[in-house]
This record gives C-alpha cells, sequence and structure tokens, in this order.
C-alpha cells in the first residue's frame, strides 16, 4: 500500500470512538485469523495478498484460503485489504480486536470477492454508476449464529441505515427460492426495502470521509450488532459474515 495510504488509515483510526479504557496494556496482543473465498461459488483463493491497512503488514492465504493467524494489540482497530489478478480489490469493516482476538468461525474476519468480471456484472444488473471519487460498500446482516458455511446467513425483514446519513438508498438483495441457484443471492430484484434471508445489502457511491460509517440494523423484536468500514476513495468494501450487522440471541 502507497505510504499516503497508511497515513491516511492511521488517522482515520485515531478518530474511532474509543474510550481510554478500551485499549489494552502496550503488551497486550490477540490472534487474528480468516479466509478469503469467491463470490457466488465460495471457491477458496489462494496465493491472495492481506493488507493491515493501519500498519501496512501484508501476509499470504494459503492453498485454502486461510491467513493468519497473526497476533495484532488489543483494542486497536484493523482493517484488511485483499488483492489478486483477476479478482476486485476488497477490504473488510474495520473492528476493535477484543482480548479473546479474532478467530473461529463465529470471530474471524472474512473475504467474499467478487471476480472483476461479476463486479461489473453485478453493477450492471443493479443499475449503478460506480464514481470512483466515492466508495461502495456491501455486507451481509447476518441471522444468529450463522456463518459464511450456512447456504442461508441473513436475518429477513430488517431495515438498514448508514450513519451519518447520506442521501443513498440502500439496494437489499434477493434470495433464488427454486432451481440451480436455490440459497444464492439474488440481484434481479428491484425496489426491495427489507433484507431478504439472503441478508445482502449495498450502498454505493458513498463521500469519503476520516471518521467510519457505521452501519446498524432494525427490526421489531430483535436486536444486532453494528459494523463500521473506512470509507477511501475508489474502495469496495464486504463487510461479509461474521463481521457484518448480526442478530443477537
Amino acid at each position: 500500500m502507497a505510504l499516503s495510504v497508511r497515513k491516511l488509515a492511521l488517522l482515520i483510526a485515531s478518530t474511532l470512538c474509543l474510550t481510554s479504557n478500551s485499549f489494552a496494556g502496550k503488551d497486550d496482543f490477540a490472534p487474528v485469523s480468516g479466509f478469503a473465498r469467491s463470490f457466488i461459488t465460495g471457491t477458496e483463493i489462494s496465493d491472495g495478498t492481506i493488507t493491515v491497512l493501519e500498519t501496512g503488514l501484508q501476509l499470504k492465504t494459503d492453498s485454502h484460503g486461510r491467513f493468519g493467524p497473526f497476533l495484532y494489540p488489543v483494542g486497536k482497530p484493523i482493517t484488511l485489504v485483499f488483492e489478486k489478478w483477476g479478482y476486485k480489490t476488497t477490504q473488510s469493516g474495520t473492528t476493535i480486536v477484543p482480548s479473546g482476538g479474532l478467530t473461529g468461525p463465529h470471530d474471524n474476519i472474512t473475504f467474499q470477492v467478487p471476480s472483476i468480471e461479476t463486479y461489473y456484472l453485478l453493477a450492471t444488473i443493479i443499475g449503478v454508476n460506480f464514481d470512483k471519487n466515492s466508495c461502495h460498500v456491501v455486507t451481509t446482516v447476518t441471522a444468529f449464529g450463522k456463518t459464511m458455511d450456512d447456504d442461508e446467513q441473513g436475518e429477513p425483514g430488517a431495515k438498514i441505515t448508514l450513519t451519518p446519513y447520506v442521501n443513498e438508498v440502500p439496494f437489499y438483495f434477493d434470495i433464488f427460492t427454486e432451481g440451480p441457484l436455490k440459497g444464492k443471492t439474488n440481484p434481479f430484484t428491484k425496489g426491495l426495502t427489507l433484507t431478504t434471508r439472503d441478508g445482502g445489502v449495498g450502498f454505493y457511491n458513498l463521500p469519503p470521509r476520516d471518521e467510519p460509517y457505521t452501519i446498524s440494523a432494525e427490526k421489531d423484536g430483535v436486536k444486532f450488532t453494528s459494523a463500521q468500514f473506512i470509507c477511501r476513495k475508489d474502495a469496495f468494501i464486504n463487510i461479509s459474515p461474521p463481521r457484518g450487522p448480526m442478530a443477537l440471541e
């Protein structure tokens, strides 16, 4: 990553809403790990480059698309970027590393990475004209306990909001209910106002800003976690399970 990008990320990280009690001692570290898979097919992506935006540390995914574990300071924000030829460069959400670390199927950092062709095909289907001076984010509003290994991951019937408010209408993804693509993301349905069992939702052409955006979910009788992301110029962010908003038990 360019030095200017790392400096920008460090500036953004320093502005996150954290109290002094949120930071652990300088010698406290916890493990972070995850994996990368292709969007739709779920194929493991090997030999991809993972960069820690805040520090510049780089790792490679193994033959099964996995990376880590590596140690990271507890209480500090972490943002990862995945890169590989033929795939759309994809950024994760920004997460504060807890004392227990970010490992295991319900806590790790995952990537669902579209190929370049899939990325622009989906944009055409949805009807999005990407502004290179903006960022674009998608996430999965996940049902309680679900991971990327579940065929249907989403919590249906949730409304998604972005803080601070941006005058961009979210696009909610449908789910195929029959045929060979049953259980997969359906981008053809337009005009949805709530999540489906797919759980997918996207905001496009968002203005970059120094502070992170927060994605929240609302549904009667259900509480959710929230997710944050750094909006950089021309960045594509995919906050995939389990790091997107998740229903609590």
